[in-house]
């Protein structure tokens, strides 16, 4: 009787991609908790595509809000100027996934 080991457990890529993907979504869902607390938006109204001062209503003062919040929460710097790159929420997104790799 032979049994393959490897059968039941995922091999390192795949873990690797789960453990990226489980990553991803708890630092979008912490992404939407900021704007939900900065805009004062619902969760449903916060899309990929969606753009922050147009669609969503984001002011100057919510967005260094923003910059604040993302700073503190992620301990990692953003910046003003960083933030004159992000128009949309992917683009939030992408963002802070950048900075984590």
């Amino acid at each position: 009787m032979t049994i393959n080991m490897n059968s039941s457990f995922p091999d390192g890529d795949t873990l690797n991609k789960e453990q990226n993907t489980t990553h991803q979504m708890r630092r979008e869902a912490r992404i939407r908790d900021i704007l939900i607390d900065c805009l004062g938006c619902n969760e449903e109204d916060i899309t990929p595509e969606k753009h922050l001062v147009d669609d969503l209503y984001a002011d100057s003062v919510a967005l260094i809000d923003m910059v604040i919040m993302i700073s503190e929460k992620f301990k990692i710097e953003m910046t003003e100027k960083d933030f004159m790159h992000i128009n949309t929420v992917k683009d939030l997104y992408r963002w802070t996934e950048n900075h984590f790799q």
